[in-house]
């Protein structure tokens, strides 16, 4: 677009494309100027509608021209053209200089201003939506109008189109725009949408359920009615057809077609009125079959449209498969409503124990009130137990509450006990209510089906076995520690004979050959029960009794054998008969060789008959031997016929050995426990103790005996007491020690004395390998005969009035004026001087004191004389003489005392020392006196034990006599052999007796012999005890030789 102006002096001509008519003037072809002069061209001024441009849509194209011609015409000579002179005429010349065109960018409004594009053209800066280099269009998706031009009142911007987010591409649509307004037409449309304004699905889509996007509606083809579905997806279905597509039959329905699906044909009491969609196969409740669910299955009966499995299991006691509803059998119900009393209902604990029920008789219900968590339960009376078989299938409903909510129900609210089975159930189980404070109703089916959820699960025939034989019914009543729980109208459904409302679920067996009864529950004539045991569960076979009895108990199965035969199908022969009973005839059965009360048996290999279980004692094949263990001769075929008797050998054999004992004599072989002899009755060699005791532990110890201590180092003792025969002063049982006092047990000869001093020892033992004796402190010597250096008696004290060192004796070497055996005091009629040391000769008259006292010395020392004799132990003193001796020393001490009595003014000092000596003699009078009591006991145990060994040297002797006189008898006499081979034999009897007797005395001797041992060691013993004494008299002596010296 270009408005171009002409500089020249000539009338223009220019022509306008789409404008047909040109405006002239003549304002720019006058003779001047001649030169410079300007002409000037607008394309919009003068025009007609130049004021009404926006509206002038002829003068808007007018003004956008696109070329510029511009034609010289003629040129003005002034006339010299008339001269034609050329010359002339060439001096005339158009001029056009500085030729410009002006103008602005053609923006249609729609831009202020024009930019330079890429290639440096101007173009518009579009606005208002539009673009193109003169904002001639609209944006792309800005067609929602038709474009136009700005103008002063209306931008006319270009508007958007709406495609409600589904598309971004448009165009405008006239049509559109003159029905609606709007003429953007929305292309592309995303999700499936289709409109104008992508504002609807396509065809056979529909919107999800958000409403963004649509799916496509999968309508089946053949179901549906179109392929075209509702806002939801839905299709619209052909009769009998459902699903959102379509394409499925209806339950009931099946065969999908054109024409739709058709109805199933299932029969409604065994089917769940659905059908195969294919093949219209309908489908049958558990126990139910045929193509419409019309017939129960085999083993089952009553198709019933109220049992959740169609038919009833045939129970039949297992022993059919075909049965059907019985007739004559009504529906019976068993109830307890409570109006009266508590209708024998009672309770248990946990531990078993029974309770009283509490019965309301305001409420007319029973009670349970618990202490305790512990579950408490109703127990149903006997009216409900028993054969309740025709229950099976039937409901048991009851009506229960507790007292408050906090119930914790467990999986064992309703117990069925019966048959050794128990099932049971929780109370909320088969869709039953939580308990509460208000009555509810509960009702539990007696079926095994898996719906019924019974713990633990069994078939239906135990359910029904069960039931048969029912012995509890226990329903929960308490649940928390103090509740209550309320039981009323509990019912049994069951059936009976008589008329009323038919029990179709009773069953009428068709029994197999054997079987017999309404259950199958009875053996037929000729059949017997083959595990009697089971009752009527057990199966029936025919009675066979292998030809040897015509008929047999029904129950037992037992046949009526005869011929010798025996079993439960007489397939035997009885005891003391042999054959195969097998065979069928009456000869099958022969009695058996052997002793009365055995039986025998037939080896296959060599058909030769054994006798088998033979009396006691005896074996063989014909019970000839006596078996092992025993001994004697069964049969007589080494003499007379002695019957087989138990081996006696004292308990002292192994019961599992083989050959404890000789089977003729019935002689001991293997004797055990250490023992020895014809019966194993004593010890063995070497051994002693009790062989016939019961506790193998108190039977026969080994002697053990020292080979140090006993004589010729002998190994065997007394079987008696054990006690081993020991060298000289060798004690213990087993000579394995000195006696008290004795060493050197090592030496082979018996033990040496200890020969320890009285004084210097402390106990007068020694050691009893090197025979050192045990010394008093201070004193020395293997027997302690003498003091260590600077020691004298039992005291290391060290006086200044010796010289430190003792003599051979003991005694001090005193210096003048000391006597004494450590020099600690001074010499008669001298005393001690504190000022000067040393003892001092008193006066001259204690001289007559000390002459008196010289007498009593004499006297003490006659005294200490006797008493030296008394415990010398050199001679033998008689009891009597012993006591004279005594007494004459008391006689000595009292004189003695008397007159140490009348010189007690003389010296007080000395009374005091004889009232000591002779409460020291008084006491050992006193010990003198027990040694004696215990004397004449041990002499007395003595005599007693010697007449007793007297006595059983006698009775062995008239032993010994008696049996010799046996002995003779025995064999002078002639005994004939018994002429029954039961008769026991006399003569073994009696000497069976003879043996026993003098096992008996043998006993007795021992037993003597034991007395007499235990009497000799009480004489050592009291032995002991009087050289103990002795020793005690010595040290008394040593006490009176010391008073003596003072």
């Amino acid at each position: 677009m270009d408005n171009r102006h002409t500089d020249t002096h000539l009338f223009p001509v220019i022509k306008l494309s789409l404008f047909s008519s040109a405006l002239c003037t003549d304002d720019f072809s006058d003779i001047s100027p001649l030169t410079g002069g300007n002409v000037a061209f607008s394309t919009l001024e003068g025009r007609p509608s130049a004021y009404n441009f926006d509206h002038s849509p002829v003068l808007q194209d007018w003004v956008t021209a696109t070329d510029i011609r511009v034609t010289l015409n003629r040129l003005n000579t002034f006339g010299d053209e008339v001269f034609n002179d050329p010359k002339v005429l060439k001096s005339y010349y158009y001029a056009i200089s500085d030729f410009a065109v002006g103008g602005r960018c053609k923006c249609n409004g729609h831009a202020s201003e024009c930019v330079k594009n890429g290639g440096g053209r101007l173009v518009c800066n579009c606005k208002h939506n539009t673009e193109g280099d003169d904002c001639q269009v609209c944006r792309p998706f800005y067609n929602d109008r038709p474009w136009r031009r700005a103008t002063a009142d209306n931008a006319n911007e270009c508007l958007p189109c709406d495609c409600n987010g589904k598309s971004s591409e448009c165009y405008f649509d006239s049509e559109l725009y003159r029905a609606t307004g709007h003429g953007g037409h929305c292309r592309n449309c995303n999700d499936n949408t289709d409109g104008p304004n992508c504002e609807r699905c396509l065809d056979n889509y529909h919107r999800d359920r958000s409403g963004d996007r649509c799916l496509p509606c999968g309508c089946n083809s053949v179901g549906s009615e179109s392929p075209q579905c509702d806002d939801r997806g839905v299709c619209a279905c052909k009769p009998g057809v459902t699903g959102e597509k379509c394409d499925r039959c209806q339950p009931g329905y099946h065969s999908l077609t054109e024409a739709g699906c058709r109805p199933c044909s299932c029969s409604p009491s065994g089917s769940t009125q659905e059908c195969d969609v294919n093949t219209g196969q309908c489908r049958c409740k558990d126990n139910v079959e045929g193509f419409s669910c019309d017939r129960c299955k085999l083993g089952y009966f009553n198709l019933d449209p109220a049992n959740p499995q169609g038919c009833t299991p045939c129970f039949c006691f297992q022993h059919s498969s075909v049965c059907d509803s019985a007739q004559g059998f009504s529906v019976h119900t068993i109830s307890s409503t409570f109006h009266r009393d508590d209708e024998q209902w009672t309770a248990q604990q946990r531990d078993g124990s029974s309770v009283p029920v509490q019965w309301s008789p305001s409420g007319q219900e029973v009670s349970l009130i618990s202490d305790d968590y512990f579950p408490m339960y109703f127990i149903a009376p006997d009216k409900y137990l028993g054969n309740q078989m025709l229950s099976y299938g039937q409901n048991l409903t009851l009506r229960f509450r507790v007292d408050r909510r906090d119930t914790r129900l467990s999986a064992e609210d309703l117990v069925l006990e019966g048959s050794e089975l128990r099932v049971a159930v929780p109370l909320i189980a088969q869709g039953n209510a939580y308990p509460n404070e208000n009555m509810q109703t509960y009702v539990f089916r007696l079926h095994d089906s898996t719906d019924y959820p019974w713990r633990p699960t069994i078939s239906h025939s135990d359910f029904q076995k069960l039931l048969h034989n029912l012995t509890a019914i226990k329903i929960r009543g308490t649940y928390s520690e103090k509740s209550a729980g309320y039981l009323d109208d509990v019912s049994l459904v069951t059936a009976r004979r008589g008329p009323g409302v038919p029990a179709q679920w009773v069953e009428q067996c068709t029994c197999p050959q054997g079987y017999q009864g309404q259950h199958c529950e009875q053996c037929t004539l000729g059949y017997r029960r083959a595990r009697p045991q089971l009752g009527a569960f057990s199966p029936c076979e025919p009675c066979n009794c292998n030809g040897h009895s015509d008929a047999c108990n029904p129950d037992t199965g037992a046949c009526d054998c005869q011929h010798d035969t025996a079993g439960l199908s007489c397939e035997r022969c009885k005891d003391g008969f042999y054959g195969d009973a097998t065979q069928g005839t009456a000869g099958d059965c022969q009695p058996c060789p052997c002793p009365v009360g055995a039986t025998c048996a037939v080896v296959p290999k060599t058909r030769e008959v054994v006798c088998t279980n033979c009396p006691a004692g005896t074996t063989g094949k014909r019970c000839e031997l006596c078996d092992d263990g025993f001994f004697g001769d069964p049969l007589g075929q080494n003499g007379a016929v002695r019957t087989c008797r138990a081996c006696k050998c004292s308990n002292n054999m192994d019961p599992n050995a083989v050959g404890n004992c000789n089977r003729e004599s019935g002689e001991c072989l293997k004797c055990i426990y250490n023992t020895a002899g014809f019966f194993c009755d004593r010890c063995k060699e070497g051994f002693y103790g009790n062989a016939q005791a019961a506790n193998p532990a108190d039977k026969c110890k080994p002697c053990s005996c020292s080979p140090f201590g006993t004589v010729d180092r002998q190994t065997g003792c007394s079987q008696v007491t054990g006690q081993c025969e020991c060298l000289p002063n060798v004690a213990e049982r087993d000579c394995s020690a000195c006696q008290p006092g004795f060493f050197n047990l090592h030496s082979g000869n018996g033990c040496q004395r200890c020969d320890c001093n009285p004084i210097g020892s402390t106990n007068g033992q020694c050691d009893i390998t090197t025979g050192q004796c045990e010394c008093q402190p201070g004193v020395t010597g293997l027997h302690c005969e003498r003091c260590e250096v600077n020691f004298f008696g039992f005291s290391s004290v060290h006086f200044p009035g010796g010289s430190g060192q003792c003599k051979d004796d003991g005694r001090c070497e005193c210096r003048p004026g000391f006597v004494g055996a450590r020099c600690d005091m001074c010499e008669e009629n001298y005393f001690y001087n504190r000022s000067a040391p040393g003892c001092q000769q008193c006066p001259s008259c204690y001289s007559l004191v000390r002459d008196k006292v010289n007498q009593q010395r004499q006297k003490l020392h006659d005294l200490q004389t006797l008493i030296d004799n008394l415990g010398s132990g050199q001679e033998t003193v008689s009891d009597k003489a012993f006591e004279d001796r005594l007494k004459e020393a008391e006689r000595a001490i009292m004189e003695l005392l008397e007159e140490a009595q009348t010189s007690k003014d003389v010296d007080r000092g000395l009374l005091d020392r004889l009232n000591t000596i002779n409460n020291t003699l008084t006491t050992q009078w006193n010990r003198l006196q027990n040694i004696r009591n215990t004397v004449d006991d041990t002499g007395t145990k003595a005599d007693q034990a010697r007449n007793r060994v007297r006595d059983a040297e006698n009775l062995i002797d008239r032993a010994r006599q008696e049996l010799d006189k046996a002995q003779d008898a025995i064999r002078k006499v002639d005994i004939k052999p018994p002429s029954g081979t039961g008769d026991p034999n006399n003569m073994t009897l009696l000497a069976e007796e003879a043996r026993k007797l003098a096992d008996k005395h043998k006993m007795d001797a021992d037993q003597i012999e034991k007395i007499a041992k235990d009497a000799n060691d009480t004489s050592t013993k009291a032995y002991n005890l009087l050289l103990k004494t002795l020793d005690g008299e010595m040290k008394t002596s040593q006490e009176i030789d010391e008073l003596n010296r003072k």
